[in-house]
């Protein structure tokens, strides 16, 4: 898989006309179109077909956001069928517990690919788990097709199905996001999450505290987060992108250890510091600095998406 940027998913209910109307003026990364509330609908959403559906796309694209659906695992089948049309990224599937649901799936896009004249093999996957098997399965089913492209936890809906009452003073899913962290990253998939307690009692008013716990869920090993809310949005893209004042760090590690290598040498210090410049060392600035172009051209395709919308 190619690699990409998607540090925020702003999730839009399907139903609620005003946020779809607006959902591409907010500088994200990816348009989650919801309709999870809609199960009872899934004829519904078929029989309106294409149009309705690939206008709702067209809007939440237009600011350059990569447009995915988020089904109903109930009827996943019935909606995929019904929302997956040309423009659209891919689908949100909750509730995976086996790797046979998600290989399921890629073949219903694969099929759908041909059908409606999407190029092959570019429709992902984002899995939301939302279970303790889901969580123990993790790996056999982030492996099932190499569609899948994001994993994270639904943390209210894992609350529920393991009688947990949530608390904001603590967190009782550090394992469950270490895990998903750590097999992702394995897997070369990227992990989503907000640090608690916005993951599972997200708030929407105190700009510092969301900017803060952004920036944590980075430093946990997050690399994107779904935003419940525009007011999270600038936020992540901020604290999931490298820090711009570390690039001149970053390049410098980078010059420092190729001459230092040249020499014959393993370790070379930072000037001015205590600090060595080692393999791992260069290994993390070549990574924040593949990453911050990849943010930059990111943002520079919204950019241009944006100006051509306005027009």
């Amino acid at each position: 898989m190619n690699p990409f940027v998607r540090r925020s998913h702003l999730l839009v209910s399907i139903s609620d006309r005003d946020a779809l109307e607006s959902s591409w003026t907010h500088n994200a990364d990816a348009v989650i179109l919801d309709l999870t509330g809609a199960s009872s609908d899934a004829e519904r959403f078929r029989r309106r077909g294409r149009k309705t559906l690939s206008d709702s796309i067209e809007t939440a694209g237009c600011g350059g956001a990569e447009v995915f659906v988020l089904v109903n695992k109930s009827v996943a089948h019935a909606d995929i069928e019904a929302t997956i049309w040309p423009g659209a990224k891919g689908i949100v599937y909750p509730g995976a517990e086996s790797a046979d649901e998600i290989a399921e799936v890629d073949e219903l896009l694969t099929e759908l690919e041909s059908r409606r004249g999407i190029a092959k093999d570019t429709l992902h996957i984002i899995i939301l788990l939302d279970s303790g098997k889901g969580v123990w399965n993790i790996r056999e089913i982030i492996r099932a097709s190499p569609r899948v492209s994001s994993v994270g936890l639904d943390e209210l809906s894992l609350c529920a199905n393991m009688g947990i009452i949530p608390a904001a003073d603590f967190d009782p899913f550090e394992y469950a996001k270490g895990r998903v962290i750590i097999e992702a990253r394995a897997s070369r998939v990227q992990p989503i999450g907000m640090s608690h307690p916005y993951g599972v009692l997200p708030q929407f008013d105190d700009e510092a505290e969301i900017a803060r716990l952004a920036l944590r869920s980075k430093n946990l090993g997050f690399a994107g987060a779904i935003c419940p809310h525009p007011s999270w949005v600038s936020h992540c893209n901020q604290a999931l992108a490298p820090p711009e004042d570390k690039l001149d760090f970053y390049r410098e590690t980078r010059r420092l250890f190729a001459e230092g290598v040249a020499r014959g040498t393993a370790a070379v210090p930072y000037p001015g510091t205590t600090m060595m410049i080692d393999v791992p060392v260069d290994e993390n600035a070549r990574v924040n600095l593949e990453l911050w172009e990849l943010c930059t051209s990111r943002e520079a395709e919204k950019a241009a998406a944006l100006a051509q919308a306005k027009v």
